[in-house]
Parts: C-alpha cells; structure tokens; sequence
C-alpha cells in the first residue's frame, strides 16, 4: 500500500462536516505550532497570490503542518505549471487558482494539480513526493502510477472567479473536469463591474448569489461549502482590540 498523505478537508467532507482552517498572509510556523497543539484545526491556507511566501517559507510551513497532522492547501500567485508546483512540490494537497476567467485557464489549472490521466502534473523530487524515495513512498522500483492515482484523489483544486467575464463565461468554466469548488474574489469582482472598492455593492452580491445557484444547480461546490477559514490577522487584530477595549 503506498504511503499517501490525507487531505483532512475531503476527510471532512465525506463525514459531512467541513474543514476548519487558519489563513496565513505572511510566514508565520510558531501560529500554526500553536494552533497544532492546540487541536481542532484541519488545514492551513497560505495565500500566495498576494502573501509574503518564498519557496524556502513554503517548506516551512508545510513541514510544521506536517507535523501535526494539518493538511496545507495555497492560493497560487498564477496559473503556470511551474509556479503551482512550488506549492505542489513542498507537500501542498490543496490549490485556488486566482483569475480563472475561461474554461482553458480552469483546464490549465486542472492540469497543472493533477497527474495524468486526470491532468498533466508534472513528477518532483521534493517533500510533496518523499523527495521520489521508494522506500517512502511505500512502492519501491520505479513503478509510481499508484501513487499517483491515490494522490489525485487527495488533491483538491479550486478556481476562483473573480470578474464579470468569468461569470459570463461559466457554463464553459463548469464543463471542465477536476475543479473540486469554486470562490469568489469579490474586490475584484467589484472593480471589473464597474464598482470599484465596492465589493458589498447590491450589484456585485446579487451577481454572486445568481452564479453561486448556478453552480450549485449544476451539482458543483463553493469552496464555502467545503471549508471554514480565519485569518491569522483576523485574530491577532480582534484580540488586540478585545485586549485594548478591556484597558478603557
């Protein structure tokens, strides 16, 4: 039997419950230790579209989780193959692909997190495949088809629309295979409808709900209905302002 890591959110998910998870803007391994000594999380998020990971904090991090049993999943700076396997590579068992506005950028993304037949992964040599160690990876030889069969059940791959042309293109989006949920990016959003910094504007909700129905109409998940996720800023701010409140 290969040895394989387990995606605690699909874990969740099959139990009917969903994942909880704390969200990392900046590297930070002594908040996910704390939070790993503590229990009750399952994941942990890094953005990397707009956070401040290197490959070298990437690795970090995941190791930490590692450690304490938490599966890591990131949003990626861009599609590209080689951008998302410096995630992949590192041991991250979850992708949000920012920017899907077209079905060939949601197969992009698709191929870039999944290996082959379902996608294209390339094969590393990193931590995210036991550094490509038979004796790890519980399959000795050179055989790994296995493997990579039991990984792409484990993997969960997201896009995230985020303008009005993802949403006019959608239909197209949601007949690609291998797109585990769909978010929102609603800033974004906002601003391609013509409303900038208005991302609670009437218009930008209303267009939301309608293509959050569609999606669910269409037998497909948000990433909302898998997952619940603060942010570490979140609670360092809320706790200071409790903190200061307190003192007045």
């Amino acid at each position: 039997m290969t040895r394989i890591r387990t995606n605690n959110i699909l874990a969740k998910n099959r139990q009917g419950k969903k994942g909880l998870g704390l969200g990392l803007v900046f590297p930070c391994a002594e908040a996910i230790e704390l939070v790993g000594m503590m229990g009750g999380f399952d994941h942990v998020n890094l953005d990397g579209e707009h956070g401040l990971f290197s490959p070298e904090s990437i690795d970090a991090m995941v190791r930490v989780a590692n450690g304490y049993g938490l599966t890591v999943t990131a949003r990626v700076p861009t599609l590209t193959d080689s951008t998302i396997n410096q995630f992949l590579d590192r041991g991250v068992m979850g992708v949000l692909g920012p920017h899907v506005d077209t079905a060939e950028q949601a197969k992009q993304l698709v191929d870039s997190c999944r290996f082959v037949p379902e996608g294209d992964r390339s094969w590393g040599g990193g931590a995210g495949t036991f550094y490509n160690d038979g004796g790890l990876l519980d399959q000795p030889g050179s055989q790994r088809t296995e493997w990579m069969v039991e990984t792409n059940k484990e993997m969960l791959v997201m896009a995230q629309l985020e303008t009005a042309t993802a949403f006019e293109n959608l239909d197209a989006i949601l007949a690609v295979d291998g797109i585990d949920a769909f978010a929102w990016g609603s800033n974004d959003l906002a601003q391609s409808m013509g409303l900038p910094g208005q991302p609670d504007h009437p218009d930008v909700k209303a267009a939301e709900a309608s293509v959050a129905d569609r999606i669910h109409a269409a037998g497909r998940k948000m990433s909302y209905d898998l997952m619940s996720t603060i942010g570490l800023p979140n609670l360092i701010l809320d706790g200071a302002r409790g903190f200061l409140e307190a003192q007045s």
